[in-house]
Parts: C-alpha cells; sequence; structure tokens
C-alpha cells in the first residue's frame, strides 16, 4: 500500500475511528439549532422597540428581563437575543402592556471570574390606547393593530392579540359576555 505525500503524523486509514470522529466534529459544527419560544396570545401583541412609543401612550414603569443563566461552560445555559425578547414580552403582557421601549442590552461576556451566560434587556414598559367600546352597543370594536395568531374562530373578535368571545345577540348593560358566548351578570 502507498501511503499519501503527507507526513505520517498527519495521515490515519480513511475508515479509522480517528477519521470518523473528525468527520463527525465536523458536521456537529454546521448544525444548528433553533429554539423556539412559545408566546401567550397577550404576549405576541406586544411591540418591543429602540424607538419611543406613540405619543398617546401611558408608561407602565421599568421592565428587566433575564434569558440564560450560570456562569461556566458545563453546567450553564446560553442566554439569546431571542429567549430575552420573548421573556421580555411575556413580563410586558403580564403588567398589561403591549409597547416596550428597549433601553438597555447586555449580551453574554466574559468577566475576570467567569463567562456570563446571561442576556438582560431593559425598558420601559407603555399601554397604547385602544380602540373605545362604541356607545350605542355593547359590543367592543375589534383592535386591528395586532392580529391574532392563530385566526379566531366564528363569533370571536381579534382584539389586541387575543380572541375574545361575542355574544349574539349581545349583551344588555350590566352583563358580560364570557367564553362561552353566553351572556352573564357582571361582578364587580
Amino acid at each position: 500500500m502507498r501511503l499519501p505525500s503527507m507526513p505520517l503524523a498527519f495521515w490515519s486509514p480513511p475508515h479509522s475511528s480517528t477519521a470518523r470522529s473528525v468527520a463527525l466534529l465536523a458536521l456537529s459544527a454546521c448544525a444548528t439549532t433553533t429554539i423556539v419560544y412559545p408566546l401567550s396570545p397577550q404576549a405576541k401583541g406586544v411591540r418591543v422597540e429602540e424607538n419611543d412609543p406613540p405619543a398617546s401612550a401611558t408608561s407602565l414603569g421599568p421592565i428587566a428581563v433575564v434569558n440564560g443563566k450560570g456562569c461556566n461552560i458545563f453546567d450553564a445555559e446560553m442566554g439569546t437575543l431571542e429567549g430575552a425578547t420573548a421573556a421580555l414580552k411575556e413580563a410586558a403582557a403580564r403588567q398589561g402592556a403591549d409597547f416596550v421601549k428597549v433601553t438597555k442590552i447586555v449580551k453574554p461576556y466574559s468577566g475576570h471570574d467567569c463567562y456570563h451566560r446571561e442576556f438582560r434587556m431593559e425598558g420601559v414598559s407603555y399601554r397604547l390606547k385602544r380602540a373605545a367600546v362604541t356607545p350605542t352597543s355593547n359590543v367592543p370594536v375589534p383592535v386591528q393593530d395586532a392580529a391574532c395568531d392563530p385566526p379566531c374562530s366564528p363569533g370571536y373578535a381579534c382584539e389586541v392579540g387575543v380572541c375574545r368571545a361575542l355574544c349574539n345577540p349581545a349583551c344588555s348593560a350590566g352583563q358580560i359576555c364570557r367564553v362561552d358566548r353566553v351572556c352573564v351578570p357582571a361582578t364587580p
């Protein structure tokens, strides 16, 4: 058998375990894992931007989230922009906000003591002005600024990214429409 013209230290037979290991390592370096962060219907309607909100927006205060944790390579979870954005949208939705102005982003970084794997986002949450209920009807006017995904079923209307039940006929004063589209007395 004739050997290739490279130094023997770098050559190995093509079917050796070393060759398989090198091939596997090369292929795994190309593979990427995409994590999809599921969002609640309320969080899907939250806008996250670095721009100022519309002038009619009401400030709800500061908001901050962290995605990822840990300080070393082996038992830590690396934070990502996508993960931090999803966490920011969920936190804003819990506050009743539908807009967040991002004021600070801290990416994972190498410190003196370890590699910090957290991805931090800070901002100010706002509630945007919503469409009002028409005075002649108890049926709310659906807001069109945030689409529902998936689309709402018949008998439901999309309101700021959330499917709301519409009773037919409309509920009278002092009643609300339940999820099962039945009018019931409103409780204080």
